[in-house]
C-alpha cells in the first residue's frame, strides 16, 4: 500500500488535521502529506517527536503503565497525536484547530494498524 495514499486518507478522515507524517526511528520523514504548501514545519515537528517517542517509551517500559500505545500533546496552537509503530517508526498527526480528539485517535490508530502490517 502506498504510504501517501494512507496518509491522505487520514487527513480526509480528520478535517482538523493539517498534516500527517510517517517517520523513522531517527525522526526522518519517510512520507508525509500536508494541507500547506511547505512541509518543512511538519518535518521539524516530526523530528522533535522522535525525542518524545524514545523518552516516553523508556519511561513507560520502566513503569507499570505498560507499552506506549499513543500520546497527545495539546498546545495553544497545535495538537499533535503520535502513535509508535514497530521497529522505531511512528505516525504523527498534527491538528491546528479544535476537533473531536476521540475521532482523531480512532483514525490514527486505524492508520497505524495498517502501517504496522505493511512494516511486518
Amino acid at each position: 500500500m502506498p504510504f501517501n495514499y494512507m496518509l491522505t486518507n487520514l487527513l480526509v478522515d480528520v478535517p482538523e488535521a493539517v498534516g500527517a507524517i510517517f517517520l523513522d526511528d531517527e525522526g526522518e520523514a519517510v512520507e508525509w502529506v500536508t494541507r500547506h504548501n511547505d512541509p518543512f514545519d511538519l518535518k521539524v515537528e516530526g523530528a522533535y517527536h522522535s525525542i518524545f517517542v524514545r523518552r516516553l517509551a523508556t519511561i513507560s517500559a520502566g513503569s507499570k503503565i505498560g507499552k506506549l500505545k499513543h500520546y497527545i500533546i495539546k498546545g495553544e496552537a497545535l495538537t499533535a497525536l503520535t502513535h509508535p509503530l514497530p521497529d522505531g517508526y511512528y505516525l504523527l498527526l498534527i491538528m491546528d484547530r479544535p476537533g473531536p480528539l476521540g475521532k482523531a485517535v480512532y483514525h490514527l490508530e486505524h492508520a497505524a494498524e495498517v502501517l504496522a502490517k505493511e512494516l511486518a
